[in-house]
């Protein structure tokens, strides 16, 4: 059975001079500062689905009990798992964790 995970937003960075450069004009930085919670490897609602592409794939390792890492390499709890979406301009780093 798929365990829940949730997804907490742990920082939020913008780059103004990225998006003075790159960006539509008055981007600011990412609207997503929510905790969600994945039932298995559902995308929960409101979601950015960007996010989703790189996060996605981890929830479901998570929700399947599977390790997202090699044990003892990366993170000091293997069943958790901090990684970013792509966004190079206002990148977000999510905390995720599976239920116990």
């Amino acid at each position: 059975m798929a365990k829940a995970v949730t997804i907490t937003v742990i920082r939020s960075e913008y780059y103004q001079d990225l998006a003075d450069r790159y960006a539509v004009p008055d981007l600011g930085p990412c609207p997503f500062h929510q905790v969600l919670r994945s039932e298995g490897a559902e995308r929960p609602e409101g979601m950015c689905r960007v996010a989703w592409q790189v996060v996605g794939p981890m929830v479901r390792q998570l929700s399947e009990g599977e390790l997202v890492q090699p044990s003892g390499t990366w993170l000091r709890d293997d069943t958790v798992s901090v990684t970013a979406c792509p966004d190079g301009i206002r990148p977000v780093i999510f905390l995720l964790e599976a239920e116990k």
